[in-house]
């Protein structure tokens, strides 16, 4: 009498269960690849060139976030009125070197290094944490002092 071997059918059901498997695979992919592609609806934003936020990036430079219109945020100004800090970015601890982002007349902030010149007659000299300081040359005293606004305080509701 032929006896059978019980040894190979756990090997024979676990071939037959992958080749289920990889034939359900190859199914699904095919109904996948078989499909259309359709394209992601057309937005108003769209993929061109984005609207700078300036009043953030003023926040972010050290800006109060309060209202414009309020004289309380309002950065310090030399006595003509010229010139406004609107951040600054000090390097090392006292050294005075960094840079600071400066708007004249009501035109939009540039930035600029400590050595650099804003006009014909005025300089950056050097920043500070909260401020910058204006000169004729680097060896002269202080023209004009800049300050940021304090910082604003965030109040619980």
């Amino acid at each position: 009498m032929a006896t059978i071997d019980r040894s190979v059918w756990p090997a024979r059901l676990s071939t037959l269960l992958l080749a289920a498997l990889a034939a359900a695979s190859a199914v699904y992919w095919g109904l996948r690849w078989s499909e259309p592609v359709s394209m992601p609806p057309a937005s108003d934003r769209g993929f061109g060139p984005q609207a700078i936020d300036t009043g953030r990036v003023a926040q972010l430079l050290g800006a109060s976030a309060t209202p414009v219109g309020d004289s309380e945020s309002e950065p310090e100004v030399n006595p003509a009125g010229k010139y406004k800090l609107m951040g600054v970015i000090a390097q090392g601890r006292g050294n005075g070197l960094g840079s600071a982002l400066i708007a004249m007349d009501d035109a939009p902030a540039k930035p600029y290094r400590v050595g650099d010149r804003l006009s014909d007659d005025l300089l950056l000299q050097s920043v500070s944490k909260r401020g910058a300081v204006l000169a004729s040359s680097m060896q002269a005293p202080a023209a004009i002092s800049l300050e940021l606004p304090p910082l604003a305080t965030i109040k619980p509701q």
